[in-house]
């Protein structure tokens, strides 16, 4: 979205842009809102999200729209496809603009992440710490940039980021925060469980947002260690995959089946299609994740 507006960052009114919710927008509205004149000056800018269902109920009175646009307004439409094949496509492709917004996938993600760093924030990524950071945070772009933003930060003046600092900076954020919920599920104990969550989410605003791909990453992560150590792996070669010490990295994987952490793994994917269907909530689907593993099979069969 930022790289959307960025080339309008400089004539937006001072109110900035409208945002409205695709699902129960009325067209009408929104294109009222462009078409009105700022009273501030500057341009109006309405954005609206998950936009799909409304340009399919309206494609007439967008082209309308689009062949004759407000001249001091920008509409932007954030949508999951736009069909080339549709008059509507082709009269915003020869009158506005259409940004393909296509995630990097696989080793793409590194280059991204170079990219980004030099053009946005002015640095040069060590393919080690692209590396670091992709192992820390996954493949998602906007979690990816918006830790890019506090390493530039951090490195101040300088003008390379390091695997050093991406220890340093991120390094805490999957490691220890993650493992400290999943620890204490794998312990029984689910006060201890539930209050890690908590701090996790006094601590991190985006915890919310990225609480079952954490939650996930470390249980995958978990598993992966668990099957090598079953097989024979060296506690200590693990305990580095693990960022702990070998007697810790001992402790954690005889403490949880492998048959648990893939029920575990079936049961956050269960939570992520809850969420996406708006069956329920994060804070609700995480919670009772905790819960339900935090208690042992002998304890939930008394």
């Amino acid at each position: 979205m930022n790289e959307v507006l960025g080339g309008l960052r400089d004539e937006l009114d001072a109110l900035g842009p409208t945002r409205f919710d695709g699902s129960t927008a009325v067209l009408a509205e929104v294109l009222d809102e462009v078409r009105m004149p700022s009273l501030l000056g500057g341009r109006r800018v309405a954005v609206v999200d998950d936009a799909d269902d409304l340009i399919s109920a309206n494609r007439a009175p967008l082209e309308r729209y689009v062949s004759d646009p407000a001249p001091a307004g920008t509409l932007v439409f954030l949508c999951d496809s736009m069909p080339k094949t549709t008059r509507l496509y082709k009269a915003i492709d020869a009158a506005g603009r259409i940004i393909f917004c296509e995630p990097p996938k696989g080793r793409a993600v590194m280059t991204w992440i170079t990219e980004r760093a030099r053009t946005a924030y002015g640095k040069q990524v060590a393919p080690a710490a692209a590396a670091a950071l992709r192992e820390a945070l996954g493949d998602e772009p906007g979690m990816l940039d918006a830790e890019l933003a506090k390493l530039s930060s951090y490195v101040g003046d300088r003008s390379n980021i390091t695997a050093a600092d991406v220890a340093a900076v991120t390094g805490q954020l999957r490691e220890e925060k993650v493992f400290a919920v999943t620890d204490a599920i794998a312990s029984g104990d689910i006060a201890l469980a539930l209050s890690q969550w908590e701090q996790v989410l006094a601590t991190d605003r985006a915890a919310p947002a990225r609480s079952i791909a954490g939650l996930a990453w470390g249980v995958r992560r978990l598993l992966e260690c668990k099957r090598d150590f079953e097989a024979g792996a060296s506690i200590f070669e693990l305990s580095r995959r693990l960022f702990v010490d070998a007697d810790v990295a001992r402790q954690r994987l005889q403490r949880v089946s492998a048959g648990q952490l893939e029920r575990q793994l079936q049961d956050l994917l269960d939570a992520d299609i809850a969420i996406k269907t708006g069956l329920s909530t994060i804070e609700t689907v995480i919670e009772k994740f905790i819960v339900t593993h935090a208690i042992k099979p002998e304890r939930a069969s008394a």
